[in-house]
């Protein structure tokens, strides 16, 4: 399944991503559901490729946010920063739209999409169709203001990675790794090793040190003390209705509508 390492290693980070969405492509590609294109990685990083409605750059981010175009779908962050930055100095845009739907992804990229939101000089809006979750609401928490749709779902602010103690299984078969290593934690999860309490301890820390950054940057974007933080930051997602209520979005409408006010505004 993975004949190409510098690809596989891409999908292989900490993820900022709604946790259900990462079960459910696993199933897909097992079962043969998902198919990879490999020209969805000929997309280009150049930065002019968006549309421009009524004075209006629209910037779509959709499906898993990766900072490299991949081969099974998603949005490259790396494309997405250059072109709100292309937007954000085109005499032809009057102001950004980031049209969102998806779940999220590698927390690898989302910081330095979220800086480039942040810093632009003209009016930036998100619009979340459907799910705004983890990377993708840490982008959205950036912009100017934040609309959902009535049957949206936003937040799982979180970040978590997943590791396999396989050492069990290696005994079982009567397979013996040894790891030849410079460091305790040099080699830690090889296939058929044991995960030390050491380790997880390691991986905790680094794990908990990119949430402070997603937290730093919600918090900020979305002007939101300590305590309201802590109740929107445990992994789940909400409804329109409690995301507004919660702060996570300004106001609910349609993407047409939100599209319209934007265009319209001075």
């Amino acid at each position: 399944m993975i004949h190409n390492p510098k690809c596989a290693a891409m999908h292989i980070d900490m993820w900022c991503v709604k946790a259900d969405w990462i079960q459910s492509q696993l199933q897909a590609l097992k079962a043969g559901a998902l198919v990879a294109s490999p020209d969805k990685i000929a997309k280009t990083y150049d930065g002019n490729s968006y549309p421009i409605v009524n004075g209006v750059a629209v910037i779509s981010l959709e499906g898993s946010l990766m900072k490299g175009w991949s081969k099974y779908g998603g949005t490259s962050t790396t494309w997405a920063r250059a072109a709100i930055r292309h937007a954000d100095h085109n005499d032809d845009v009057k102001s950004i739209m980031l049209h969102i739907d998806s779940p999220g992804g590698t927390s690898a990229g989302t910081a330095e999409l979220g800086d480039d939101i942040r810093n632009t000089i003209k009016t930036i809006h998100a619009h979340i169709d459907d799910l705004g979750a983890s990377a993708a609401y840490w982008a959205a928490s950036q912009a100017d203001k934040i609309t959902m749709n009535r049957t949206g779902l936003s937040g799982s602010i979180g970040v978590y990675a997943a590791v396999y103690d396989t050492s069990k299984a290696a005994e079982m078969e009567g397979v013996d790794v040894h790891v030849i290593s410079t460091g305790n934690h040099k080699g830690a999860g090889v296939d058929g090793t044991p995960i030390t309490d050491e380790h997880l301890a390691e991986w905790q820390e680094i794990v908990d040190s990119h949430f402070s950054h997603f937290e730093s940057a919600v918090r900020s974007g979305r002007n939101m003390i300590k305590a309201q933080f802590n109740k929107v930051s445990d992994g789940r997602v909400f409804d329109a209705v409690e995301s507004k209520a919660l702060g996570l979005i300004d106001s609910i409408s349609s993407f047409d509508v939100a599209m319209l006010r934007l265009s319209r505004a001075k």
